[in-house]
């Protein structure tokens, strides 16, 4: 995590905790009680007082963060955990121990959990952000995973941790141009690519922010300098339209971009969070759940991996980030390409 995203995330999580201080009334009455005069106790010398108070607060808030890892798999680390501390010591301990531990009995669904993780999600991302793998999907991975599934004639991809939805429409409008290339698609004069009859496309993409999600759904994305569009080649701009009329939350002087409903129609986003056991869809051909098992821990990455397997066909394909290891190698054999390794799914049943 780059230090500009710490700081966004510092930024952010110091209004949900305010948001979340301000809204619980049991909370509020405890800022407004005071001690009786008999349970009052001598003050600490004001050195250990806030040596004292300081351990407290990092206590409690590794109690938070550990109820976030237990939910989401999310480990933010030392870094975020004190500089959380830092902005929180202004917070009465007993309200701050209050709250945490109001939160911790409760489920990943409510809001204020929902909350806390939107703010911990960092969705940085853009549109064909590896193009050695973007390569290796098209030469390596797509032709033979379609030429596999001339049975069923369809093709169905699943990103898990999709975030505000560029890796999903990259990875539909790959699976186009791969099925236009074998010949099971075909280009309209207008430049759409249509799957020949019988064929199918399905993507789905997954994750666990509803604000990703919606900027997802809606497919409309800015060229800014460093934004969706900083690495897109040019040829892939067949994919987008320009917007008439700009969105509500619009930059000033920012061109914006839709994605073809060509594309989008192939597509669909679903809230999902990566730590059920219970995919959210089944017999996939290829999976992509890159740029997030990095901030789990191993037990975690073996979890989510099994779940992973869980979804695919035999003959399936899945693919994560370069630098994370298969911890379930028992459910797959290992490829390796110049865009990094990706994993057959073999027949063994879960």
């Amino acid at each position: 995590m780059s230090k500009d995203n710490v700081n966004d995330l510092i930024a952010q999580m110091r209004t949900a905790v305010q948001n979340a201080k301000g809204t619980t009334a049991a909370l509020n009455a405890g800022l407004t009680s005071k001690p009786s005069s008999a349970s009052v106790a001598a003050p600490a010398p004001v050195s250990n007082q806030v040596r004292s108070d300081t351990a407290m607060q990092l206590e409690i808030v590794n109690q938070l963060m550990l109820g976030v890892e237990t939910r989401f798999g999310i480990k933010p680390g030392t870094l975020v955990e004190r500089k959380l501390v830092r902005i929180l010591k202004e917070m009465p301990i007993s309200v701050l121990r209050d709250w945490v531990n109001s939160m911790n009995t409760c489920s990943s669904e409510h809001p204020e959990w929902q909350s806390l993780v939107e703010n911990l999600t960092v969705h940085e991302t853009y549109f064909c952000r590896d193009p050695d793998l973007m390569e290796m999907l098209a030469k390596d991975i797509l032709p033979n995973l379609i030429a596999s599934r001339e049975k069923n004639r369809q093709l169905q991809v699943w990103s898990g941790a999709s975030s505000t939805g560029e890796e999903v429409y990259d990875l539909a409008y790959m699976c186009l141009r791969g099925l236009q290339k074998a010949g099971k698609a075909r280009q309209q004069t207008d430049g759409r690519v249509v799957p020949e009859l019988g064929w199918s496309l399905f993507v789905m993409g997954s994750d666990v922010s509803n604000q990703a999600l919606r900027t997802a759904r809606e497919g409309v994305y800015g060229e800014l300098g460093m934004g969706s569009f900083r690495n897109l080649p040019e040829h892939w701009r067949a994919m987008f339209d320009d917007v008439s009329m700009a969105p509500t939350n619009a930059m000033p002087g920012v061109r914006y971009h839709k994605v073809r409903d060509w594309v989008k129609n192939c597509v669909r986003f679903e809230r999902f969070n990566l730590m059920n056991s219970r995919p959210p869809v089944q017999n996939m051909d290829l999976v992509f759940c890159r740029n997030v098992l990095i901030y789990f821990e191993d037990s975690v990455k073996k979890t989510v991996q099994t779940m992973l397997a869980r979804s695919m066909s035999p003959g399936g394909v899945l693919v994560m980030g370069a630098s994370v290891q298969m911890l379930v190698p028992e459910y797959f054999e290992q490829r390796l390409g110049n865009g990094g390794p990706w994993y057959v799914r073999n027949g063994v049943s879960i």
